[in-house]
This record gives C-alpha cells, structure tokens and sequence, in this order.
C-alpha cells in the first residue's frame, strides 16, 4: 500500500505542474483522521463556498492535500498539461483534479462545472464524477459562456470510483443519495438510433443499448427521442429541459466521448473560421455541455472505452438524484474496465 509520505512526495513532484499548492498542514491534520482517510484535491478557483470546503477538511475520512490547477480563464481545454490517458491535451477548466487521482496523489477532487468542466475533465481520464447544481450545490457567483449564455456553475466531484462520488457528494448535501427504495416505473430518455453518430463512428444509441441490456430492466421504461444536434450547447438545453419538464421524464441518459480524442471541445476556436471550427469538430462532447446549465444532477460513469462514458442526467431535486444514483451504480457494476487500468492507476503499483 502506498503510504501518505508516499503520497505527499508525488505531490510536491507534481508543484508548479497539476499541483499549484500542498495543504501546509497536512501531517497535523492527519493525526485527527481516523484509520486511512481518503485524500482530496480542491480545485484551484475562489468559487467553491466555504461552507462546503469546510465540510470536507473537518470530515474524519477525508484529509486535504492538494489545490489542484486548472485551466487558464475556465477554458475548456488546459494547454498546460497532459492528459495521462490519451496522451492530448487534458480536458478542462477543473483539469488538475482528475490528472492528480490518475497518478495516485489523491482519491477524489471536488471543482466545478459551468458547461462541462467537472464532467468531461473526468470522462477523458476514464474517471466517474457527479455533479449537483440539481441538489443546491453551486458557486458563489454567475458568469457568462463563450456563446453567450448566462449560467452559474455547479459543485461536483471526480473520484477513484463512483462509491467515492457518491460518499463525497451525501457529505456535501448532508443526506443519503440511496435510492433502492423507490418502488415505481422509472422513465428514461436516449437518443433514438441513428440521431446521434459519436466520434468513433458508432452510433450513440446502440452502444447504450449494450450496457442497458446488461442491467436489470424491470425497473425501467426507455424512451428514444431524436438528439441531432447535441454537440451544440442551445440545442441540448432546450432537449433537456423539454425531457425533463415539459414531457415529465425522469432521467436522460447518453454515451458521451471519445472525449478530446479526434478533436478539442473548445468554443473558442470555433470563432475563427473554417480552421477554427474544423479542429473544433469531434470532440466528444453532447450534453454533457448543458447538464449544467439546466440545473440538473448528473453523473458520468466511465466505460471500457477510451475517454467515453455513459451521462445520467435527473431532475432537480433529491428524488431525481437519488434515482440517478440507483441507476450508475447499476451500470457500474456491469461495466470492466481493463484491469491494467485498475492496477496500474488506480492501484497500489508503486512509480
């Protein structure tokens, strides 16, 4: 097992790079912590209320580490580092986070989530991650996206697995996400087949499919609806929010990625022309981009391919939480990752 001094050297290896400081009261802290804590990253941003930072210092199984870097003015893609898994770019702007639980300095980061920046970051490193703009979890103050859009960003987690999420998340809300307990058809949306073509050139209908027939659906009433168009911000929004609201569902659900793979999901570029726009393309990105925005719960829980995920995406409020709980756990158990994966990054192996 790799120990806390271990631990604390990868991170001061890490300063000035996924690393921007070490708590400086790290070891008097641990000598308050029960057993082994698990260790946490706090995203580099005055965003995040004190209440809930302050939440997780004094928890007895958490101890602090790490402010962990992110990207340059909230961008959604961090020119500074290295994606660990895919080798490009990593994915922002809460980029730091889930770079420093890859190489085993902490098991889970808490940032933040305007139009994607919890989600993806951790959907590109093969990571689960939740976000809680649908619970009440939010940052201090609103700010305005590349495209025009008026939003306030979400608090969420990014952990070595989604048990980690889940404990991390009922700490902040102070209540149980445990939604076995709900006895009731649960009424899901996908894209219908053929509506949405993901990257890889699978269709994103048919890959969810594969996982949905690997869980128990009984419990489950799938809708499809046509999605053309959900790489586009406006578009997935006004999806979301006819879902959810206006035709009652109660989650959505999609399969996002290869994320920044075959292309940046960057707005920026794409206002400079066909260049811009050409390298823009293929990213990945669907509405994981508008969770957000529409004020939902959602989670991601990786798959067995590289920098995809499945999106579960609920109604605010606790119940339509807890149902999305229910139903990430169900396709986590049901998903392999390699076991490479497992050992080598999420393990113990020492480097």
């Amino acid at each position: 097992m790799i120990t806390f001094d271990e631990r604390l050297t990868l991170a001061k290896k890490e300063l000035g790079r996924s690393v921007i400081s070490i708590n400086p009261n790290f070891w008097k802290e641990r000598r308050k912590k029960r057993g082994n804590p698990l260790l946490f990253g706090i995203k580099d941003t005055n965003q995040i209320p004190n209440e809930l930072i302050t939440k997780l210092v004094k928890h007895p199984e958490f101890l602090w580490l790490t402010i962990d870097k992110a990207a340059n003015r909230g961008r959604a893609i961090d020119t500074d580092l290295i994606n660990p898994i895919t080798y490009r770019l990593m994915t922002g702007s809460t980029s730091g986070g889930p770079v420093n639980i890859v190489k085993g300095l902490i098991d889970f980061a808490i940032g933040t989530d305007g139009g994607g920046s919890i989600l993806a970051p951790a959907m590109s490193c093969q990571l689960p991650s939740m976000i809680g703009a649908g619970l009440g979890l939010v940052s201090k103050s609103s700010k305005l996206s590349t495209d025009g859009i008026k939003f306030r960003a979400s608090v969420g987690v990014i952990g070595k697995n989604f048990s980690i999420v889940r404990k991390v998340m009922e700490v902040l809300i102070d209540n149980t996400l445990d939604g076995s307990g709900e006895h009731r058809k649960v009424r899901i949306i996908i894209p219908k087949k053929g509506s949405v073509v993901c990257p890889d050139n699978e269709d994103m209908n048919e890959k969810l499919m594969r996982y949905f027939l690997r869980i128990n659906l009984e419990e489950f009433t799938i809708d499809e609806v046509e999605m053309t168009g959900i790489d586009d911000r406006r578009r997935g929004i006004q999806i979301i929010q006819d879902q959810l609201h206006s035709q009652n569902a109660d989650l959505i659900v999609t399969c996002e990625g290869p994320v920044d793979v075959f292309g940046y999901g960057e707005t920026l570029p794409m206002h400079f022309g066909k260049t811009g726009k050409k390298i823009s393309q293929d990213h990945g990105k669907y509405l994981l981009r508008s969770a957000n925005m529409c004020k939902t719960t959602a989670i991601s829980i990786p798959t067995e391919n590289l920098a995809t995920s499945i999106l579960i995406i609920g109604r605010n409020g606790l119940e339509h939480a807890r149902l999305a709980v229910h139903l990430a756990s169900a396709f986590e158990q049901v998903i392999h990752l390699p076991k490479v994966w497992k050992d080598y990054y999420l393990g113990e192996i020492r480097m």
